[in-house]
């Protein structure tokens, strides 16, 4: 019982250290977020920080890794409904949505692109990376198979259909992310717009 209980309290910790990473990255940026700014926040020390992580630099790949985690198991337990073109595409739609529409995508993404370049973390990040593209590349054509009719498929297809509605809803986070000169738009009409879009191309093969 004592090692659950040493085990659960390693995991809480080690959730509210990577918690707090994201946070202060969206609020202060990549570079500001130092392990002591993290620290801080998650209500621990660094000494914590260095025994659960080792470094800033192997606790913001482990930000990076929890993110692709995410991603991989929701599209690994995505389900697609509805009987027409355009609702597949919708519920498709989802799915992607509600992983590059949270706020914690963007603290992923930043995370993703510095250490990428970071002689220290690259080769890791750059692997890490290739390998969570393939799988979810398998995952992401079991789920493209369910939405777009068998005769209307080619071989590229489903990647634009991904890359549109990622691209969309990557998009809509970062202007509700950036300080307003205009106001943000409100509402789901270019959602709706690009799954009509994306409805149209598909009946049309």
């Amino acid at each position: 019982m004592a090692t659950l209980n040493t085990t659960n309290a390693h995991e809480s910790t080690r959730r509210r250290v990577l918690s707090a990473a994201v946070e202060t990255i969206l609020e202060e940026g990549f570079y500001r977020a130092s392990s002591n700014r993290i620290a801080d926040r998650a209500g621990v020390s660094w000494g914590v920080i260095q025994y659960h992580f080792g470094s800033r630099e192997q606790l913001l790949l482990a930000v990076a890794e929890a993110g692709s985690s995410r991603l991989l198991e929701a599209v690994r337990t995505a389900e697609i409904h509805g009987n027409t073109v355009g609702e597949r595409l919708d519920s498709l739609a989802d799915v992607i949505w509600e992983h590059y529409r949270r706020p914690e995508f963007l603290a992923h993404l930043q995370v993703m692109l510095n250490l990428a370049k970071d002689p220290n973390t690259s080769a890791g990040t750059v692997r890490a990376l290739a390998e969570t593209e393939r799988t979810i590349g398998g995952l992401w054509q079991r789920l493209l198979d369910q939405v777009v009719p068998t005769e209307h498929q080619n071989p590229e297809l489903g990647g634009v259909i991904f890359q549109l509605i990622r691209g969309l809803a990557i998009g809509e986070n970062l202007i509700e992310a950036l300080p307003h000169t205009i106001s943000p738009r409100v509402g789901d009409e270019p959602r709706e717009m690009l799954v009509r879009a994306l409805t149209l191309l598909v009946d049309s093969l």
